[in-house]
């Protein structure tokens, strides 16, 4: 026996329980799926680790292999965990935990030798599943999850089933019932269940390297950020869309120069925006914005803007700095004044000093030739301004994505032997010749343009919207904006990026960009169609958050309080559930109720029972009597009669038990005495 036994277990221990193919095909595809949206997040050595995993993993199911040895699950484990932290630097933020989890998910199939270990596998694929939410909230991400949920559900279903052929189509069939029960429940505890904003969010880093505006500007920066197609964000007006040439989204303000880069100016040294210094026309923009994560503080707008709708600040940089940083599409509500004017009375000595800072040493050529323009021209400002864009615009500058590599002195290069650059090249050698001579000047970076959706009252900004633009103070008029790229390239500033370079730069690394095939009708009106639905979902699901949350309520339930919220959600989710049981009862009806001769045949079966004499599964009345007569002999004549009379009212015509014959014949009028005689007798009924 003990040998027996011994078998058993070591084939446990070396190819696990019995999976049905069915369990096993949709386990192999849920590894696959749920981890398939990170493969550009973590190593490359660990997507290898995985496919060799799942290797091992089929060949321990056909019995070919055994499982590897606790001492090398636990070598890999540890290994695995070494390469992830090495990989991410850290243990904290969302990468490196996703990284984590996979690599628990990864080596969790080669020791999934139990019924448990499986379903814990399951478990752990609904988590690594769910952990594209941090990174995605689009709209075909949430399709993607909601497919994949459905195959993790299954596989859950067909581990408890036994099939032994591969049967995809029943247990897929049974989770998407289940699923597509769920949603209406889902969608009321979504709307409606009270959101507690850091408790989901987690206000995390994720430290990955975003598409978008940085907090340093290098020569050529922008031009590379240019050739991103990827979406910024859309901005839904409600009035009139301003003229392309207004479309000054403004996101930082770059204040340090080393003599390559410029920094952003840091969050520290802001202040709140002083409202007396700010003075601005009658005209005015409302319309909210839909940001996508870029894992900066800054909110786009446009100049002179109030924000509302989300937790931020208005600078005296003019520009709106969210209370943390975006790692999380967010969405808020502006009124921009485009006619407007600040610091008009004049700059603190702080703020005069900050925006006159110049490296020391270095571009020598460009200070000199501003020195010497400055002269010629009075030493007016005003005059200085114009005589600089004059020679963009005369000399024979380029606009193009591909400037040339410069050296050390990057302004005195790009201004007198390259002439080849991009907006931030313009930009930033403007205000280091402006500084130059002793005028306040600043580079500002944002976004310029916005393509209109016609279905829509939106714009689009991309990321190849991107650009760089100077402002300078001028006394008596304050801040005031200056844009050299418009001297070189005018049909930037009017249309936008698509056909204002001097060569063929624009998305030139992507050559099938829906972008560059705008021109073809039909590929434009499928690029627009795809755009509109998801930003449906990001304005009606994605971007839903507390402040829209309590917009809801108050227009459900006029006045909010703890109680109606309770009320409301609670009679909602009620009558789901109940309109859900309903459907269900309708579809399946409850078993028919038991008549009076089969409650008195079930009394007299426990009382037999009770004897000893338990009724075996689908043993029938005739063999169960025989069977007790068998076992208690002394009530033999009592058992026959009592099962003759019940197959005599259930299943006429008379039924004959050995030799008991009832007085009674089975005619409609004497049912109701063949009820009361088994009554009587059951009652009477005493097994000794």
């Amino acid at each position: 026996m003990k040998a027996a036994h011994a078998k058993p277990e070591r084939d446990l221990r070396r190819h696990g329980f019995p999976m049905p193919r069915t369990a096993f095909v949709l386990l192999l595809a849920i590894n696959v799926l749920a981890v398939l949206p990170h493969t550009e997040r973590v190593p490359t050595w660990m997507l290898l680790a995985f496919g060799c995993v799942l290797l091992w993993r089929i060949q321990v199911f056909r019995e070919r292999w055994p499982f590897p040895s606790k001492w090398l699950r636990l070598v890999l484990v540890l290994g695995g965990f070494a390469g992830v932290i090495f990989y991410h630097g850290t243990v904290f933020g969302p990468d490196a935990g996703v990284g984590l989890l996979i690599t628990a998910y990864l080596f969790k199939q080669l020791e999934m030798a139990t019924r448990r270990d499986a379903f814990l596998v399951v478990i752990l694929s609904y988590f690594v599943l769910a952990t594209e939410f941090l990174f995605s909230r689009s709209l075909y991400t949430t399709i993607y999850v909601f497919l994949v949920l459905i195959l993790i559900t299954a596989t859950q279903i067909a581990l408890n089933q036994s099939e032994p052929r591969i049967a995809i189509a029943r247990p897929l069939k049974v989770s998407l019932k289940l699923v597509l029960q769920s949603i209406p429940l889902m969608i009321v505890l979504f709307y409606l269940f009270p959101r507690i904003g850091p408790l989901w969010q987690l206000n995390l880093n994720t430290q990955q390297n975003r598409v978008g505006l940085s907090d340093r500007m290098s020569p050529g920066d922008i031009a590379n950020l240019s050739r991103s197609g990827e979406l910024a964000f859309r901005a839904e007006f409600q009035g009139a869309i301003p003229p392309h040439r207004e479309r000054y989204w403004r996101a930082t303000v770059f204040d340090r120069f080393d003599g390559r880069t410029w920094y952003a100016v840091d969050d520290s040294v802001l202040v709140p925006l002083d409202m007396q210094q700010l003075e601005y026309g009658v005209r005015r923009y409302q319309y909210r914005v839909y940001l996508e994560p870029t894992s900066q503080r800054w909110l786009m707008t446009l100049p002179a803007a109030q924000v509302s709708g989300i937790d931020a600040k208005s600078t005296d940089a003019l520009s709106v700095l969210a209370q943390s940083t975006l790692e999380a599409a967010v969405s808020y509500d502006v009124t921009s004044f485009p006619d407007y004017r600040y610091q008009r009375a004049g700059l603190n000595r702080l703020d005069y000093s900050r925006y006159l800072q110049l490296p020391v040493g270095g571009n020598e050529q460009s200070r000199q030739y501003a020195r010497e323009q400055f002269r010629r021209q009075g030493s007016d400002p005003a005059r200085f301004i114009d005589s600089l864009l004059r020679w963009y615009h005369d000399e024979e500058f380029i606009y193009t994505l591909n400037p040339q590599r410069l050296g050390r002195n990057t302004i005195d290069e790009f201004l007198f032997q390259t002439r080849r650059g991009y907006c931030s090249h313009y930009a930033g050698a403007f205000v280091f010749l402006l500084r130059s001579v002793g005028i306040p000047a600043r580079l500002v970076g944002g976004y310029l343009g916005g393509e209109g959706h016609p279905l829509g009252k939106y714009l689009l900004v991309h990321q190849y919207d991107a650009h760089a633009w100077a402002e300078v103070w001028l006394e008596g008029q304050g801040w005031v904006r200056f844009d050299p790229t418009g001297a070189v390239a005018p049909n930037r500033i009017e249309f936008g990026p698509l056909d204002s370079t001097t060569d063929d730069s624009f998305l030139r690394e992507s050559p099938l960009s829906p972008e560059r095939l705008r021109n073809l009708a039909l590929l434009a009106q499928a690029r627009l169609m795809v755009d509109y639905v998801d930003y449906l979902w990001f304005k009606n699901v994605a971007s839903y958050d507390t402040e829209a949350q309590n917009r809801l309520f108050r227009d459900l339930l006029g006045q909010v309080t703890p109680q109606r919220i309770a009320a409301l959600v609670g009679g909602l989710g009620a009558a789901i559930v109940l309109v859900l049981a309903l459907s269900i009862l309708l579809r399946h009806p409850p078993a028919r109720k038991l008549d009076r001769a089969d409650r008195l045949y079930l009394r007299f079966c426990l009382k037999l029972q009770q004897r000893g004499v338990a009724r075996a599964a689908g043993e029938g009345p005739q063999d169960f009597a025989k069977r007790a007569a068998n076992t208690l002999p002394a009530q033999a004549a009592d058992i026959e009669a009592i099962t003759a009379l019940y197959l005599n009212l259930k299943y006429a015509p008379l039924q004959k038990v050995a030799h008991f014959k009832p007085q009674q014949s089975n005619t409609g009028d004497t049912l109701g005495r063949l009820e009361k005689e088994l009554a009587q007798r059951v009652r009477a009924f005493k097994p000794s």
